[in-house]
């Protein structure tokens, strides 16, 4: 990384995927104001955001592929553009349907597009393989700068503006995303192993134990994720409280994402990653008990906060080595994204799950309960990982 071209491919990366991180983060804070303008129910926000990640999901792995044959400088390109053009739709449409393409299907191609697993394979061909987690973790800890900058300045202009004129400023915002998609010059090929085919990669992924088990957690990931991503804003006015206080939660989360992210891949380095998957996935069950046992009030938020952002994407390094090491960088943005099409299927149940609960029974006391059974199971889940690289003496020989 010492290098002036890995840099500057390091620092479009991290600028790049902390636009993207950012923008996302703040489409939960225009739910109250769209509910007041448009008069539509809950529901209609949580089908348009888990429509978002789910689409995230199915593209995730074409996308990749995309980039791990031709580079990630027009894939993300193009995702900054699909961020314009969703983000505007969402702005300027009356109509349900719009609003689900606009904030669903477009803003899905986008994060897939300039998302972390398009981006590792620039960034993770820069170091050696003993320093790789932990430039993942600079580049996870860079991505949620955005998560802390982008939803306080969203909120003070939603306020001083409105939110039509600040969801077209985030619009606007997207397009930056696009030049700095064309600095993302990929520094060398990274060597097949065995001349390996994107079908052979999948293949043989698909029969290893350790990969399902891998994808599994990643659900959890993604179900804690979209929750609290999209419902937290909303839980904080149903509490009474200063609606900034969402928007604070969200640039928490962000800040304290940066120094989790850093740590996980600094760990990931050091010690197995199973065991540090099954721990994040521990210590958000503790996490989410602390806060549903206490009265929701500002410092409760503000704790509840700061403890899922160090455990926010503190998940992806230890995937993504496990992936690297087990499988190769070949393929590494292909596989990574059909793990995160898992991961995404989880969103989607974490986003549309809460507005459904919330609008059958007027609280959020169900979803809770469900949120801690599903991190007890990011907990058994990833134990039995194995980490070893995978053999390729047996296929070769078939």
């Amino acid at each position: 990384m010492q290098d002036r071209p890995g840099l500057r491919i390091l620092l479009a990366a991290c600028i790049a995927l902390s636009v993207g991180y950012g923008v996302r983060q703040c489409l939960g804070l225009f739910i109250t104001p769209l509910e007041a303008v448009r008069g539509w129910p809950a529901g209609v926000f949580a089908l348009a955001f888990a429509l978002q990640n789910l689409v995230w999901g199915i593209v995730q792995p074409f996308v990749g592929a995309f980039a791990d044959r031709f580079g990630a400088r027009l894939t993300v390109a193009a995702g900054g553009i699909s961020y314009a053009l969703g983000l505007g739709l969402m702005a300027t449409t009356h109509d349900r349907t719009l609003f689900a393409w606009g904030g669903g299907t477009l803003l899905g191609f986008a994060l897939a597009a300039t998302s972390f697993g398009v981006l590792i394979g620039p960034v993770a061909s820069l170091v050696p393989p003993e320093r790789r987690n932990a430039a993942l973790g600079i580049l996870g800890a860079a991505g949620s700068l955005g998560q802390l900058f982008y939803p306080p300045f969203a909120q003070i202009a939603i306020g001083a503006a409105g939110w039509f004129t600040a969801l077209v400023g985030l619009a606007a915002v997207g397009i930056a995303i696009v030049p700095l998609g064309f600095m993302l010059r990929e520094p060398a090929a990274v060597p097949a192993r065995a001349h390996q085919t994107l079908r052979d990669a999948v293949r043989e992924a698909f029969g290893v134990p350790s990969y399902w088990l891998l994808s599994a957690g990643f659900f959890v990931c993604g179900f804690h994720l979209a929750f609290f991503q999209t419902h937290m804003p909303a839980i904080v006015a149903r509490a009474g409280l200063a609606p900034a206080l969402g928007a604070a939660a969200l640039a928490i989360v962000g800040g304290f994402n940066v120094i989790g992210s850093y740590l996980s891949g600094r760990l990931s380095d050091r010690y197995p990653k199973r065991f540090i998957l099954s721990s994040i996935y521990g210590l958000r069950f503790v996490a989410i008990l602390a806060f549903v046992a206490v009265p929701i009030s500002t410092v409760s938020v503000i704790a509840f906060s700061a403890a899922m952002g160090l455990l926010w994407l503190s998940t992806i390094p230890p995937t993504t080595g496990v992936i690297a090491e087990k499988f190769g960088l070949q393929w590494v943005s292909t596989l990574f994204g059909v793990a995160f099409l898992i991961h995404q299927i989880g969103a989607f149940c974490g986003a549309w799950l809460g507005g459904v609960i919330v609008d059958r029974t007027g609280s959020y006391n169900l979803m809770w309960v469900i949120s801690l059974a599903v991190a007890l199971f990011g907990v058994v889940i990833q134990l039995p990982i194995d980490e070893r690289r995978v053999s390729r003496e047996a296929p070769a020989a078939a």
